[in-house]
């Protein structure tokens, strides 16, 4: 927040008191005007509500009340004080709700207030970063001004949440299970930015969705609540299918989706440190009811479980059953922030998200296709996310803002249950699957993100210049070995059960070791970093005109050198450079 203190003619007066109270927490934030009547409170909580009281002597107090801030809106608050010749008395006014903030570039705002009014049918915070015009949803996640969303950048606290490497559709940590990576009842604000003149918000070409979570205040408060579904809620069988099979529309099978979460906050030393906690259980059941009349192919329900016996008696293997399926997923999300008043000068916060995910996932039937229960996938992902803000205040001229964030994920794609190959059987015009699920028989992905950012604020008279470093380093590993198991086709149920050749084979294998299944070291494992470094200068040239200049310079270094065949650089350089133009002294195997 900043502005200028002047008297009822407009003269600036110079070591005006202005003093910031955060009221449900008790946290100050003070500073004097300069030789031109200016003020700045820098790095100050979002939300409020503040009272801001102005002071000077021989003048009465300029209060406040009620201001709200906006995360990413800088405030701008123009005060005047009236002269008191006998009696210092104080001048109160009300803060009223609207856009009292201003930003540069298309973004938007969603407060807590919004978050709480808002409908949400999944509780993510697609439900609300979805108010941005230029936004598009879809299954696969949240788009902006048309760029795919593993385009966006997601950050909470400061500290990357989004998915890195790319692999899940809805572009976020765990997405790839259908858990969204935080409980939004943790969720104090939200903004979205597309084209922010403002060097420190960068590497993103889609979105910048920045979001700030709840802080514990002087006040004990909590949250229980609990959404759910069930097949009471829901209608009978499709009318479509009842017409082609002639059956009766019957109730859906038991089912239900459940969400239970509670948030408690509070302080632990009055004015001093707060706390504020949340856990949240997710248990979801989604059933895929299937009616074997409408299956076209030619085995009936007896010869299905014969080659179910088969395999159990002659492979050991336990395929499923053939009928109605089920995918569940089971979440469970932990969150706990602690904030320091450390003193006047420096402000502390820590902050921890531990999110799990468990989803088997069955593959449904339908009228060209029977998939035995154990084809599916069981897919454990893990979340956490740590990040550590020390807001500074040396001077009415310098303030400093560091960020520390690291996060880790790990998803485990696996089959359900023993390891077997897959198998594809055609039967007329349907087909029968059954074995490990192919593209899951060695599939896992750890990532650990650590990020630093540090933005140094230097105050000058009408300019306000900025200096600030973003930097991103990444360990990652990544293990994809597809028909790791092996894979099969055959011509019939009978070609199976006769042992006949396959009509087709496929398997994929490590190269570099023995191994089947994860832990494989044919996985590409490597670091990386982003360093980015920026300047800026902000001009207020008067109180209707701002200018704002900067440059930023992000930097992408793989640091890892790529495994590669010895004969690259002595056979096949030569032969590629032959026939094409090739740079002098290139090399292979170096990052």
């Amino acid at each position: 927040m900043s502005g200028t203190v002047t008297d009822a003619a407009g003269e600036a007066l110079i070591g005006a008191n202005v003093v910031a109270l955060h009221q449900p927490s008790g946290t100050t934030y003070g500073t004097s005007t300069d030789i031109d009547g200016k003020y700045r409170l820098a790095n100050m909580r979002v939300g409020g509500p503040y009272k801001i009281t102005s002071s000077y002597t021989g003048y009465g107090d300029n209060v406040i009340d009620g201001l709200m801030l906006r995360l990413g809106e800088a405030q701008t608050q123009n005060i005047v004080l009236e002269e008191q010749a006998v009696e210092l008395s104080g001048i109160q006014v009300v803060a009223t709700r609207g856009g009292t903030g201003q930003n540069a570039g298309a973004s938007t705002q969603v407060t807590a207030e919004d978050i709480n009014v808002l409908p949400t049918l999944d509780r993510d915070l697609n439900d609300f970063t979805r108010l941005t015009p230029q936004a598009s949803t879809s299954v696969s996640g949240i788009s902006f001004a048309g760029m795919n969303n593993r385009y966006n950048a997601i950050y909470i606290d400061g500290a990357v949440n989004n998915d890195v490497f790319g692999l899940t559709s809805s572009g976020t940590n765990g997405g790839s299970t259908g858990i969204s990576p935080i409980s939004i009842d943790v969720i104090d604000q939200i903004q979205v930015v597309l084209s922010p003149y403002d060097v420190s918000l960068g590497g993103f070409a889609g979105g910048g969705i920045n979001a700030v979570t709840k802080s514990g205040t002087n006040t004990f408060s909590g949250t229980a609540y609990t959404f759910w579904q069930n097949e009471s809620m829901a209608g009978k069988t499709n009318g479509k299918l009842v017409e082609r099979t002639g059956n009766e529309a019957t109730k859906l099978d038991d089912y239900s989706q459940r969400l239970y979460g509670f948030s408690l906050g509070g302080p632990i030393v009055k004015d001093k440190v707060f706390f504020f906690a949340n856990a949240e259980i997710q248990k979801d059941e989604t059933p895929a009811p299937f009616d074997f009349a409408t299956y076209r192919g030619d085995s009936d329900a007896a010869k299905l479980n014969q080659v179910r016996s088969f395999l159990q008696n002659t492979h050991n293997y336990d395929p499923g059953d053939f009928g109605d399926k089920t995918t569940s997923l089971d979440g469970l999300k932990l969150f706990g922030k602690l904030d320091f008043n450390l003193s006047n000068v420096h402000k502390l916060t820590l902050r921890h998200q531990y999110t799990k995910a468990e989803q088997l996932e069955q593959s449904a039937n339908s009228s060209t296709t029977i998939n035995y229960a154990n084809n599916g996938i069981f897919f454990p992902s893990t979340t956490n996310s740590f990040a550590a803000e020390l807001n500074s205040r040396f001077s009415n001229s310098v303030s400093n803002n560091l960020i520390i964030g690291y996060t880790s994920v790990l998803d485990d794609r696996d089959p359900i249950g023993g390891d077997f190959p897959w198998v594809r059987i055609q039967d007329g015009a349907g087909a029968i699957q059954f074995g490990s699920e192919e593209f899951s028989t060695a599939n896992e992905l750890d990532q650990k993100i650590f990020t630093i950012t540090d933005n140094l604020k230097l105050y000058k008279g009408d300019h306000t210049i900025t200096l600030g470093t973003h930097n991103e380093f990444y360990d990652i590993y990544n293990l994809f070995i597809a028909q790791n198991y092996g894979s099969y086709d055959f011509a019939s149920v009978d070609a199976f059960l006769n042992n006949e050749t396959p009509t087709d084979y496929d398997r994929s294998y490590s190269l570099v070791d023995n191994l089947t299944g994860d832990g494989s070291a044919a996985a590409a494992d490597f670091k990386a970093m982003q360093l980015g470094f920026y300047g800026q200068d902000e001009w207020a040239v008067n109180n209707k005109l701002t200018l704002t200049a900067g440059l930023r310079l992000d930097i992408p270094i793989i640091t890892t050198d790529p495994d590669i065949d010895p004969s690259f650089n002595s056979q096949t350089i030569p032969l590629v450079s032959a026939h094409y133009e090739v740079a002098n002294d290139i090399e292979g195997g170096k990052a």
